[in-house]
């Protein structure tokens, strides 16, 4: 066997090993909190041993904090094809690609909002897509100020909270059709903000 192929075949144990991990951990939080999860209950439900466990993580919310991060480079490199002249098209396919990334990747993840009634899951969510909006909305607007923040947090909860309510619920809709509404809600909420500071800036050099 190649140095090669050895190295490959590591690199499939660690992942098929991390997503073990990661299922034993979403099926005890069906049941139970995270803080009242143990690494013991957990490697025995992931038929692993404790040492194994500690290999790849510290903790259990290491194993959250991972899955964060690799939605966080998925999102980045959906908003590096972000157009922002037309947002509501960019928006659109901004939609469809986070709804690809959960129902092919991220699909075990999300589903543990139906469980999660204090909203933890929720909020960590929303500030991981945060940090997303605000870098493409200094894109689009050219000044900086509580405007900004407020449409920031207006967007993220609108986008994310519809977004839920579609993939979570039952209700027979095409996601072409969620995302032509998202978009064309958020579309809306940008280009009034933008106005906005067009018209102020005019108003000040207009005085001047």
């Amino acid at each position: 066997m190649t140095q090669a192929s050895s190295r490959h075949d590591s690199d499939k144990r660690v992942i098929r090993t991390k997503k073990a991990i990661k299922e034993a951990l979403f099926k005890l939080l069906e049941e139970k909190d995270i803080s009242a999860v143990t690494v013991s209950e957990l490697a025995k439900k992931a038929n692993l041993n404790r040492r194994t466990f500690y290999t790849h993580y510290s903790n259990l919310t290491d194993i959250l904090d991972e899955i964060e991060g690799e939605l966080v480079d998925s999102l980045s490199k959906l908003v590096e094809d972000f157009d922002q002249s037309d947002f509501s098209a960019s928006t659109k396919r901004l939609f469809l690609g986070l709804n690809e990334l959960i129902t092919v990747r991220f699909d075990y993840y999300f589903d543990l909002v139906r469980v999660d009634t204090r909203g933890v899951l929720v909020s960590r969510l929303k500030t991981v897509i945060r940090s997303t909006t605000d870098k493409l909305l200094e894109q689009v607007c050219s000044v900086r100020d509580k405007r900004m923040d407020v449409m920031s947090a207006f967007i993220v909860g609108g986008f994310f909270n519809a977004y839920l309510e579609w993939h979570l619920s039952p209700a027979d809709m095409l996601p072409g059709i969620a995302a032509d509404i998202v978009s064309g809600m958020v579309a809306n909420c940008v280009e009034h903000v933008r106005t906005s500071m067009q018209k102020e800036e005019e108003t000040t050099k207009t005085a001047q």
